[in-house]
């Protein structure tokens, strides 16, 4: 569960972001036309995209040959195109299921008003930052309070047990992270 927690987060953050970065790439290299991929500004729901392929620019980037890949991570700074990379491998890795769950999130996620997505992002940042020794209970607690319904997951939230556990940080964590990607009621 806590490695699923690490490689989502870390995925969510790599798409969340490829928009705005492949974005700055194609104004500093326009594409030419008809390219299989090209960056668009924000969506319908206010979230940013890609067009060409269907699906979230991860579908997307494995949609591609080899060759477009490469042309499109050309277009980026080493690193980045060295993460995307590395995040494409792990998560072509993951058994299907864990694929699948992770694009619901990443689509429950991109549906997200463009603010929202923005804070989501910073407080995935955020998470990342905390103690090695914190993370496992905060990422115990988010899974938690994700499946909660909304009053249940208020009434955690302001319970002093709750606070008595977590610090500001932590507890400004949970709530923006749960409020935003919690999950829908199990029928």
């Amino acid at each position: 569960m806590k490695r699923f927690f690490h490689v989502a987060a870390g995925l969510l953050l790599v798409l969340a972001s490829t928009a705005g970065a492949d974005k700055k790439a194609a104004a500093a290299h326009a594409a030419p036309k008809g390219d299989a991929i090209r960056p668009l500004g924000p969506n319908k729901r206010g979230g940013g995209g890609l067009a060409g392929a269907a699906g979230s620019p991860l579908a997307r980037w494995n949609q591609m040959t080899p060759e477009q890949r490469e042309k499109q991570l050309s277009k980026l700074p080493p690193e980045r195109q060295q993460q995307i990379r590395e995040r494409l491998e792990k998560f072509n890795s993951l058994p299907p299921e864990e694929r699948e769950r992770l694009q619901r999130r990443y689509d429950r996620f991109n549906s997200l008003p463009a603010d929202r997505q923005e804070l989501v992002r910073r407080q995935i940042r955020n998470f990342s930052q905390l103690p090695q020794d914190r993370r496992p209970e905060v990422s115990r607690e988010f899974n938690q309070l994700r499946r909660m319904p909304p009053e249940e997951r208020q009434t955690r939230l302001n319970s002093d047990e709750f606070r008595s556990r977590f610090n500001p940080q932590e507890r400004e964590i949970l709530r923006d992270l749960s409020e935003n990607l919690s999950l829908p009621p199990q029928k």
